[in-house]
């Protein structure tokens, strides 16, 4: 079961799903983005950029699951706002590879 849905439906509300769903949608948009990142030469992202909503979602995502947000490390590392150079960096270290799957439906 995806990790997103799982703690929506720990919190048992309907804004814990709700935003579970969100999360899950940003999650895959995130992993495309990233994927088509590493294969542009100047590394730059567009202007709807799935890094724009990783701050804020974050931070419901600790106020909506408490503690079991720190289960999203995919969210926490893109929500912690490490800055996206030093994540264009770490893509290119990897050789293009973006990273990501935890959290995707299992």
């Amino acid at each position: 079961m995806n990790i997103y849905r799982r703690l929506g439906d720990e919190v048992a509300t309907s804004e814990a799903r709700e935003l579970a769903e969100q999360l899950m949608a940003w999650h895959d948009a995130m992993v495309k983005h990233l994927r088509v990142l590493s294969l542009r030469q100047d590394g730059r992202c567009d202007e709807d950029c799935p890094h724009q909503d990783a701050a804020s979602l974050w931070a419901a995502a600790e106020g909506m699951f408490g503690e079991r947000a720190r289960e999203l490390a995919f969210l926490r590392t893109h929500g912690h706002g490490r800055g996206l150079q030093a994540e264009r960096m770490a893509v290119q270290a990897r050789g293009g590879r973006a990273t990501g799957l935890e959290g995707a439906p299992s």
